[in-house]
């Protein structure tokens, strides 16, 4: 994939190093590909390779990954479906149960009123 922007091409690239080494910072403000290690020392190249491979298998893996979920979801949909609904109805059931019981009232004070003089 390469874009053209100004009189630079951009291409999409992956980047294979040895673990424990990072890219040296290049003078326009990117990344070249030399390889440092934890002390800034030069300890050899990386490898670039080619981005379009890397983004066609992202793509695929995803549209798989994303199929199996919606096909996952619509089977099991009429279950939870069926296991929502009843649970639903117990609640309800409960609380009509709740609402039938009789409620004690509290025992009221029977001595006498005080009133504002």
């Amino acid at each position: 994939m390469n874009i053209r922007w100004g009189g630079s091409v951009w291409e999409l690239m992956l980047v294979k190093r040895a673990v424990g080494t990072a890219l040296s910072n290049s003078a326009s403000g990117g990344y070249s590909t030399l390889l440092r290690d934890g002390a800034r020392n030069l300890v050899g190249h990386a490898d670039l390779l080619n981005g379009k491979r890397a983004v066609a298998a992202l793509v695929t893996v995803s549209a798989v990954a994303g199929g199996a979920l919606t096909a996952a979801t619509m089977k099991a949909t009429p279950h939870l479906k069926t296991k929502f609904c009843s649970a639903a109805q117990d609640t309800a059931e409960e609380a009509t149960e709740a609402a039938s019981d009789p409620i004690e009232e509290p025992e009221t004070f029977q001595g006498p009123r005080l009133r504002a003089v």
